[in-house]
């Protein structure tokens, strides 16, 4: 899982933040190591900071109680200070906010491993930081002049000669990686140029050695051009699709730091919050453990001396009646008796006799037995809770290593007779081409829901095993009713329409005057409408041995699922939806996430 952000991300979150230039500072929080910078420009803006890590404009604002001595200084500081200018410096991953009040301020983030935020004058002197930090070749503290860290030439700024003498390594990816570029970057590099990643670069000619420096060339003009269509796919968020994630559902937004704040809060956050229970889980356990042994200690003590005084019952008492004391501190005092062939002090009670004082000493082994039998259970119920938390994390890994079938990357279900069918994520996506060009073959039926934007749906005339089958009238009615569930028809009505027509009737050839956009297709002839009620299903289903969680048309999940929701459009949040019934199917958040539609939900009816 992205865990960080790079220098693409940060190009690209930057080039939204210019939008908060001429803005002015409210307030500035700090929670631990992050930092909330409050924004006025045509309303509030939060700036989130994730030391060394991330950064985006978030609507997710946490306050401390008491703000740290770093968030006090910051606001005694550029606190109602006017941002004059928002960059990322040489493209690395370091930003710079300058702030104007008096005089002029530097913000400085760093998001570099062991990170921080820091605070310089005009002249580029360290004032404030998150951390006090030493190097050999810089220090970060309070009165020392900043210096960058180390850091290569910009790897856009090479020229033809310069790239091509770094490409030295044993294949193309990796001289890419080395002059700065990150992985799936350069395999991006690699694909727009037509050349494959693991090419050995002393067999490039100077042809594909071109097409790589112009790939390079190109990618970096879509970022200044911003050029940004964000994405979150799987467990990655990006400025815009890249090849490496083709047919892959990606769910879209509206801006990069939308895309990019909601990645933070549905991925890193919740992962950070279960890590931190996790370890304070773990903690707790440790000094469970610590506590039952100390109480198993002091009860065998306490009965140890008790035995020990009712075998020398007469020469406690005689020790007591002739003050033979080590030490006194009254009531207590402390004797010595050899018990056993063993010499021992024992505490006892001076205004109590022999036998008062054993019966004493048992009581109090019984008492710290008992606190220890408490911890125990106490103990037993936290490693019940970190084994529940191991639990989610061995899901989320088995979904991940566990056989994934080729429908999978696309939106699909299995209808009630058996057939498979699959959809594109929305008109735009590759993937909405892909099913039709790739997947739609002879006596297969198309299906589209009378939407803008709507994705293609491929009714498939085989069964999950490639067996063929019929396309009965349920299944079409099945096809269309998940057509309009997955089209934008889902957040703004309670019925609509879906048409299905022959593959023939399907094409991408225009008329003279005809437009057609990127993932449409024109159709000829006859349309088969119908109408729809707006429901979806999630259930589990088995397929080929392998646990999968199906989204289908209700009664399609009746027919495969033995525990199954149903949902109709709401006012429930996905993302708690999508938690609650992660639960009770005992499978990741995110596998339910790519099974539902987009907006809200009301539960409808279930069986569980």
């Amino acid at each position: 899982m992205k865990e960080s952000m790079d220098a693409f991300d940060i190009f690209a979150v930057v080039k939204e933040l210019r939008k908060l230039e001429n803005g002015y500072i409210e307030k500035i929080y700090q929670k631990g190591d992050e930092v909330f910078i409050k924004v006025r420009k045509e309303g509030k803006h939060d700036i989130f900071i994730k030391n060394g890590k991330w950064i985006c404009i978030t609507k997710y604002r946490e306050e401390a109680e008491h703000p740290p001595d770093f968030a006090m200084a910051l606001r005694k500081h550029i606190g109602r200070g006017k941002i004059a200018k928002v960059e990322q410096y040489d493209f690395d991953r370091i930003i710079i906010i300058e702030i104007q009040k008096e005089k002029l301020y530097r913000l400085i983030i760093e998001l570099i491993p062991n990170g921080n935020v820091i605070l310089v004058d005009e002249n580029w002197i360290i004032m404030h930081s998150l951390f006090m930090q030493k190097w050999r070749h810089r220090t970060i503290k309070a009165g020392v002049q900043y210096v960058f860290p180390p850091s290569r030439k910009n790897p856009f700024e090479l020229d033809f000669e310069e790239f091509k003498e770094a490409l030295k390594e044993k294949d193309v990816v990796r001289s890419i990686v080395k002059i700065g570029i990150p992985g799936k970057w350069a395999e991006e590099i690699c694909s727009m140029a037509g050349v494959d990643k693991k090419t050995p670069c002393n067999k490039l000619d100077e042809e594909q050695m071109a097409k790589l420096y112009n790939a390079l060339k190109n990618l970096f003009s879509k970022f200044e051009k911003g050029r940004f269509q964000p994405v979150i796919v799987g467990d990655d968020v990006l400025p815009f699709l890249i090849s490496r994630y083709d047919g892959k559902n990606a769910e879209k937004f509206h801006s990069v730091n939308e895309a990019f704040d909601e990645f933070y809060q549905r991925f890193l956050k919740e992962a950070e919050k279960k890590s931190d229970e996790k370890e304070r889980l773990e903690r707790q356990l440790k000094m469970q453990e610590e506590a039952i042994k100390a109480f198993e200690e002091k009860a065998r003590k306490m009965k140890e001396e008790a035995d020990a005084i009712f075998m020398h019952l007469d020469e406690i008492n005689q020790a007591i009646k002739e003050e033979k004391y080590i030490k006194k501190d009254y009531p207590k005092a402390i004797i010595n008796i050899v018990h056993e062939g063993k010499e021992m002090s024992i505490e006892i009670d001076l205004r109590k006799n022999a036998i008062e004082n054993a019966q004493e000493k048992y009581e109090a082994s019984k008492k710290f037995k008992e606190k220890a039998k408490k911890a125990l259970m106490a103990m037993e119920e936290v490693r019940k809770k970190i084994k529940e938390a191991s639990k989610e994390e061995k899901k989320k890994e088995g979904e991940k290593k566990g056989k994934k079938f080729w429908f999978e990357n696309y939106r699909w279900f299995i209808s009630s007779h058996g057939n498979m069918v699959i959809a594109g994520k929305d008109a735009k996506s590759k993937s909405n081409e892909k099913v039709v060009k790739k997947y739609m073959g002879e006596g297969d039926i198309y299906v589209h829901a009378d939407v803008h934007g709507a994705p293609s749906c491929i009714v498939k005339a085989i069964d999950i095993d490639g067996k063929k089958i019929e396309i009965d009238e349920q299944t079409l009615k099945e096809a269309c009713q998940f057509a309009v569930a997955y089209s934008k028809a889902w957040k703004q009505f309670g019925m609509a329409t879906a048409y299905w027509v022959y593959p023939q009737q399907v094409s991408r050839t225009t008329r003279p005057g005809e437009f057609l956009p990127r993932g449409a297709f024109i159709i000829r002839g006859k349309r088969n409408y119908m109408r729809c009620s707006m429901e979806i299903g999630i259930g589990e289903i088995e397929i080929k041995g392998t646990r999968k969680i199906m989204g289908a048309p209700p009664s399609a999940i009746k027919k495969h699922c033995k525990k199954w929701i149903i949902f109709e459009p709401g006012e429930e949040d996905k993302n708690k939806v999508a938690k609650e019934v992660a639960k009770i199917f005992n499978c990741s958040t995110e596998a339910v996430l790519k099974a539902l539609p987009s907006g809200g939900f009301s539960k409808k009816e279930e069986k569980l």
